[in-house]
């Protein structure tokens, strides 16, 4: 009897296995007292040959197990999504300089698992098959638990990792029983034929299945009534680690929503439009109204990524080739506005976690000028106002909801941006216009290079693409092309 074995195309995951090869290698490094004050210059030398690696493939497309059913696919979207991975994983490490340094977490597997997490994501945006998507997943997850609760000697820390590990296993249960009850309804777990298996229209397990895996992937980008987690989790991770959930695990999350929405259920459109519309208005209005009460900065900055995702949440209803790209662009700016604002959080805490209240902030911009002047860059784009890049981003997704004819709800998250300005403009007046209180003790922060190097190009990528985001927006356009 002949054995046929598959014929696998190592380039469809060679991103993935760059990355992993990378986490690896800053893992065995990280075991050498000498190389512990470079090993994160090493870390961001490697993610940036990586994403050459990824870029390379720019324009093709590649399949692993390619003559059986896909497991992976490396196509302009896949590499897209990369690329916001691995820039926000350079922003990651580069505000954690001195953060990491004084909170004794600066050794080589703190480094590794950013890079190990990256992976996962990546190879969730990459994958066309509901195990790869659930086994990255994990790989991601994994990762995440351990560097929530790295600062193992503060009770916050330990709690944060536990309450997102139980909740998460709760979530990667749903996730679970909704493949199995998609591959019950189609007998396959391969997104191309799970497509052509619905294309005759509503299959009520399919259904089911399609509404846990929203569940369990609506924890992990913090979409309401799933959203719980995120203010503590936020609150007590260490600040960088919580800019790179905040952007990395949202990215993945959505990146696997498109795939599964755009490209895989297309035809079930009308039974899973309503739901998604309604979560994305709850998201949005949860996110929004909340913070407007909140007085420390991170749990403010959760509530604020809460109403985000709920934003991307309308792409997705838009739909078509303007919504699925407005997804990617958003993603993008999305990332360099969290990492610009967690990034000055962290470059302030690094000797102390006591830049987290706004009265810590109070006169902020006397005393540290520039990490003031990128926290109100930040806080400008995430409300939305113009010329940054954040204004452009939410027009795109807004502009693509009117040409689907989804106006009321183009209207309904106008009007939450707007609701959004007094809790992003009372970050900027707490900078700006008051004084620190005398029983507010400044401690004296030495300002890594860096760290204050990374928010500052966070903060220049906000302006220019606000500017001219014209060669960003047509790669997006072209990422997904394929998908529709």
């Amino acid at each position: 009897m002949e054995i046929i074995f598959p014929v696998v195309d190592i380039s469809a995951v060679s991103p993935q296995i760059a990355l992993v090869t990378s986490a690896i290698l800053v893992l065995v490094l990280g075991l050498f007292d000498g190389m512990r004050r470079v090993i994160l210059y090493i870390a961001v030398g490697l993610l940036a040959i990586c994403g050459i690696v990824a870029t390379s493939a720019w324009g093709g497309e590649a399949r692993a197990f390619s003559d059986l059913s896909a497991m992976a696919v490396l196509d302009d979207f896949t590499i897209f999504s990369t690329l916001i991975f691995i820039a926000g994983g350079i922003l990651t490490i580069l505000i954690s300089v001195s953060y990491a340094e004084h909170r004794r977490i600066d050794r080589g597997e703190y480094y590794a698992l950013i890079l190990f997490a990256i992976s996962g994501m990546s190879l969730m945006a990459a994958s066309v098959n509901l195990f790869t998507f659930f086994l990255s997943l994990e790989v991601l997850s994994i990762s995440l638990y351990v560097l929530i609760g790295i600062e193992y000697q503060k009770s916050e820390s330990n709690e944060s990792a536990l309450k997102y590990f139980l909740l998460g296993a709760f979530a990667s249960g749903f996730i679970l029983y909704g493949i199995a009850l998609i591959y019950g309804g189609t007998g396959s777990t391969d997104f191309a034929a799970i497509s052509d298996q619905t294309s005759g229209g509503s299959n009520l397990l399919v259904l089911a299945g399609l509404g846990l895996l929203l569940v369990g992937i609506g924890f992990k980008i913090s979409m309401a009534p799933f959203h719980s987690w995120t203010p503590d989790v936020y609150q007590g991770a260490p600040t960088p680690i919580s800019a790179f959930m905040s952007t990395g695990s949202k990215a993945a999350g959505f990146a696997v929503l498109v795939r599964v929405f755009v490209s895989v259920f297309p035809q079930m459109r009308p039974d899973w439009v309503p739901l998604l519309s309604g979560l994305a208005v709850l998201t949005i209005a949860v996110g929004n109204l909340v913070a407007l009460v909140q007085t420390d900065l991170k749990r403010l900055l959760a509530y604020s990524s809460i109403a985000h995702a709920g934003y991307m949440l309308l792409a997705i209803v838009a739909g078509g080739p303007e919504g699925s790209a407005s997804i990617l662009f958003y993603l993008l700016i999305y990332t360099l506005m969290n990492m610009a604002a967690f990034g000055v959080i962290a470059v302030l805490s690094a000797k102390g976690d006591t830049c987290h209240g706004l009265t810590d902030i109070a006169g902020l911009a006397k005393r540290h000028p520039i990490p003031a002047m990128v926290m109100a860059v930040a806080m400008f784009s995430l409300a939305g106002i113009p010329p940054t890049a954040g204004f452009v981003a939410k027009f795109y997704i807004f502009t693509a909801l009117i040409q689907t004819d989804h106006i009321t709800l183009a209207i309904i998250g106008v009007l939450f941006s707007g609701v959004s300005l007094f809790y992003y403009l009372r970050v900027i007046v707490w900078m700006y216009m008051k004084d620190a209180p005398i029983s507010v003790v400044t401690p004296s922060v030495r300002l890594s290079i860096g760290g204050v190097a990374a928010i500052c190009v966070s903060a220049l990528a906000i302006i220019q693409l606000g500017i001219a985001p014209s060669y960003l927006i047509e790669m997006a356009q072209q990422a997904v092309s394929l998908l529709q």
